[in-house]
């Protein structure tokens, strides 16, 4: 499998505003296994040869409105406190991760080599997730909210980690209890005291 490459900057915000939603919605409904540009461009009203000119082939579809997707949910993590960003980040992956299309983001792009993208692909996700997540540690480390020594990717996975595993393992939605017990356990976890 080719990795795909990162989309150009050259797509019309307007085209980008009407096509990363319609991917979503279609992922929610079909799935990254049976993702069809023709079909999204017939339900949503797109042309196709448009969607491909802009972003080449479905792969690298996908993988833009995921990452646009990622966007998303690292916004509004700035709190002014160690807790309350872990909360806001712990609560959006949350919101996210249990729609159906979160769930199944969350599961093609598991690192598994059966799965629909390649490797590249792959880490290019999680690099980009990671990315937009360590802000809420780096901003601890600034307030001198950190204790010493906190690796900023265990610090991301302490939070990171249990939620989708959660949403990996079960249909259950991961609730608000659970969410918070995360969050208090990141926070005992990373706290200077």
């Amino acid at each position: 499998m080719q990795p795909s490459e990162p989309t150009h900057e050259s797509v019309p915000a307007d085209i980008r505003a009407r096509v990363m939603p319609a991917v979503l919605d279609e992922l929610s409904r079909w799935g990254v296994e049976r993702f069809s540009v023709e079909a999204l461009a017939e339900r949503h009203r797109l042309d196709a040869a448009m969607v491909y000119r802009h972003w080449g082939d479905r792969r690298q579809l996908i993988v833009d409105a995921v990452l646009s997707d990622v966007e998303k949910v690292s916004s509004g993590t700035d709190t002014g406190s160690l807790r309350g960003d872990l909360r806001a980040l712990a609560r959006n992956v949350t919101n996210r991760i249990n729609t159906e299309v979160g769930r199944t983001l969350l599961r093609a792009l598991v690192m598994d080599r059966r799965g629909g993208h390649d490797e590249v692909t792959r880490l290019r996700f999680w690099r980009a997730h990671f990315a937009a997540m360590r802000a809420v540690v780096d901003r601890a480390r600034e307030r001198g909210e950190l204790r010493e020594g906190v690796n900023t990717l265990a610090a991301v996975q302490i939070v990171l980690a249990p939620l989708n595993i959660r949403a990996l393992y079960s249909d259950v939605p991961v609730d608000n209890d659970y969410c918070e017990a995360i969050v208090d356990m990141a926070w005992h976890a990373l706290a200077r005291r």
